[in-house]
């Protein structure tokens, strides 16, 4: 073999070894460090799929997107293949290019304010082309609301409303922080990742997160008991949640993982993260139809209604429009999770408990 032959061989070598080597960077999981949890997820920002999620995936979105839309398809099947481990976020990131993204983005938090963020954000990706290009896109909304069985006056008011504007601009500036420029940008597990080539490639990326997310020890599961008091006041009425039919029993749970039980109906008792007030309301068939909501925690407004996951000593307070001045009326929720807690000894022991959770819950 000559000299030239041995330097020819060599460059197609050297340019294989560089070709493999960039093949092998670029179809990594992710390609950025994690950055900070605080900026991909608040404590209001929407969240849907498994409570208990080893990946958690972060959208940064513009509903007028094209390449949003596409990825809303395959997002949704992503959800569906791991409905028991994979969690979306979605944070608001309408381009200034895209004349009919904000509007879109407001609507959809306009919607949240009703319960039903998640099915405008549905409805909104999977009708995109038919309102992108539209000069008056709030009649189109306005509608969309009235098919999800809204009630369109809140509704309208609630575009307006300063109150949504600021939720779309803290998205924004978090986004902004993160270096985020273009839609959709993905993060999986505090990672920023390239955008996927196809639904199979996606997948792979979660299964990928999954398998190296740290796993929760058994024993964290097992005690894991939280506390919070709740008062719900619908047609000018408090919900007594002491009633049999709101009651869970041992071995007849309405929901094992949030319930009220012996009995007590203004405490909650909640035996699994990611629990929400959605959750305890479904497990004895309490909807609230069109009505305007209000919550409460801790004294504070909390825009996250129905989606919001109770924390220990929680003071929670729950009205419809019937309530005209529901802050008077914080005083009025009881004050004893912290007993129940254990966090209070000052304050006395808890009473024996029916436990009424179920597998890998734990009564003290």
């Amino acid at each position: 073999m000559n000299s030239e032959t041995k330097l020819f061989l060599g460059i197609i070598l050297a340019t294989v070894v560089i070709i493999a080597g960039a093949v092998f960077a670029f179809s990594r999981p992710v390609n950025a460090p994690q950055v900070k949890q605080e900026l991909l997820v608040r404590a209001d920002s929407p969240k849907i799929g498994s409570a208990s999620a080893t990946a958690i995936l972060v959208e940064f979105g513009d509903f007028q997107c094209p390449a949003c839309g596409a990825y809303h398809t395959v997002v949704k099947q992503l959800l569906e293949r791991n409905k028991d481990s994979l969690a979306l976020v979605f944070r608001h990131f309408p381009l200034p290019s895209h004349a009919n993204a904000l509007p879109a983005a407001r609507a959809v938090e306009a919607a949240g304010k009703q319960g039903k963020f998640w099915e405008m954000y549905d409805k909104i990706y999977e009708s995109q082309r038919d309102w992108s290009a539209e000069k008056n896109v709030r009649a189109t909304f306005v509608q969309y609301a009235k098919d999800l069985g809204l009630n369109t006056s809140q509704f309208e008011g609630e575009l307006d409303s300063d109150e949504v504007q600021k939720r779309i601009d803290a998205d924004v500036v978090d986004a902004r922080t993160l270096g985020v420029n273009a839609t959709p940008t993905f993060y999986l597990n505090n990672e920023k990742i390239q955008n996927p080539r196809s639904l199979e490639e996606f997948d792979a990326l979660i299964k990928a997160a999954k398998a190296k997310a740290p796993k929760p020890s058994d024993a964290s599961q097992e005690t894991y008991h939280i506390h919070a008091n709740v008062k719900v006041i619908v047609d000018g009425k408090p919900i007594d949640f002491s009633q049999s039919k709101y009651q869970s029993k041992e071995g007849q749970e309405l929901d094992e993982n949030i319930h009220f039980h012996d009995g007590k109906g203004d405490l909650i008792h909640i035996h699994k993260k990611g629990m929400k007030l959605s959750d305890l309301f479904a497990s004895f068939g309490l909807s609230f139809g069109e009505k305007q909501l209000k919550l409460y925690v801790n004294g504070k407004p909390n825009t996250a209604l129905l989606t919001y996951e109770p924390q220990d000593l929680d003071r929670i307070l729950f009205v419809d429009s019937s309530v005209t001045n529901p802050e008077t009326l914080f005083t009025s929720v009881a004050d004893d999770a912290c007993i129940y807690s254990e966090k209070c000894p000052e304050r006395g022991t808890p009473p024996t408990e029916e436990c009424a959770g179920g597998l890998g819950t734990e009564c003290e």
